[in-house]
């Protein structure tokens, strides 16, 4: 059975709070508050590189599960902010790790930290274990074109995982995934150019296609939602998070939620999410757990697992 044999996760040194950005944008820090839920988030420093953050965490998640670069057989980077049009981030990764296999980028933002890990599930089988890492600097994109809306939200980070065929950590019991490009243009941005957020338009179908997401692949493997233990979900904005339990019906207590001290790390935030619910032990043994994002394309996604 295919399982993911554990996590790993970078954050850069500065942080931002509300306080600094409220100042900037000339809002109140209260309002930032309410309208997201965030206090601060990691801004990654001017010469520190998608590349540099995405490495940090793959070392510490190799570190974490005894592999050395060598036993992999491919490597997959989410990411909405490449550092150049081609090759990928995969690429200069897989140059500083040294290891010889396929490694691509899966280009979307909030999104593609679980695409890449739905698609090392399959791939695993054929190539052995697979880095899935995710790596943001969305800093550098809302910095450049300052909006209330959007740069409220977001900071900066990398996650990853070890996708393996044999049995690990968390073994996956099934996933799901689907696009539908009708609201590519509510959640873009072009080469050099500012995030285009039609906010109204994402939240809602955000919580439509996560609860959707979720509902259909529970109903896939035959589990009661009451049976899942552990929820980990993009971390994209606090109001979004409480609606989608609330419209579920499950327990806030059982939403892991890093939010309010990590922001918006688009699609690095599931994976960050994960690494440090396995450092404070939220993984029980023997319990169900499931993990969705929504993002770009709009793609939206869920995938469920059982702890070893």
């Amino acid at each position: 059975m295919t399982s993911i044999l554990g996590f790993g996760a970078y954050l850069p040194a500065r942080v931002v709070g509300h306080e600094e950005l409220a100042a900037q944008l000339g809002v109140e820090a209260g309002w930032i508050l309410q309208a997201c839920g965030i206090r601060e988030r990691r801004y990654a420093a001017a010469d520190e590189t998608v590349v540099d953050m995405a490495e940090k965490a793959a070392r510490t998640c190799l570190a974490r599960t005894g592999l050395e670069p060598s036993a992999l057989g491919g490597l997959l980077v989410g990411t909405g902010t490449p550092q150049r049009q081609f090759p990928g981030v995969s690429a200069d990764l897989q140059r500083r790790l040294g290891f010889q296999g396929l490694a691509l980028d899966v280009h979307l933002a909030s999104c593609g930290g679980l695409v890449a890990l739905v698609l090392a599930a399959e791939l695993a089988s054929r190539l052995g274990p697979v880095l899935v890492v995710a790596s943001e600097k969305l800093s550098e994109v809302v910095q450049r074109h300052p909006a209330k809306e959007t740069t409220i939200l977001f900071g900066d980070g990398a996650g990853a995982c070890v996708v393996s065929p044999d049995r690990g950590f968390l073994e996956i019991q099934d996933w799901i995934a689907s696009s539908d490009g009708t609201f590519a243009e509510d959640l873009c941005m072009d080469p050099g150019g500012p995030l285009v957020m039609n906010g109204r338009q994402v939240i809602m179908q955000a919580n439509r296609k996560l609860t959707g997401a979720v509902r259909s692949l529970l109903a896939r493997t035959g589990t009661p939602s009451g049976d899942i233990g552990l929820f980990l979900f993009h971390q994209a904005n606090l109001n979004l998070l409480k609606q989608v339990a609330k419209t579920l019906g499950i327990g806030e207590d059982k939403v892991f939620v890093n939010l309010e001290t990590r922001g918006n790390t688009s699609s690095a935030s599931l994976l960050i999410a994960a690494s440090e619910a396995q450092d404070q032990g939220r993984f029980r043994s023997g319990e169900a757990g499931l993990m969705a994002a929504f993002g770009s394309g709009f793609t939206c996604g869920a995938l469920q697992f059982r702890t070893a």
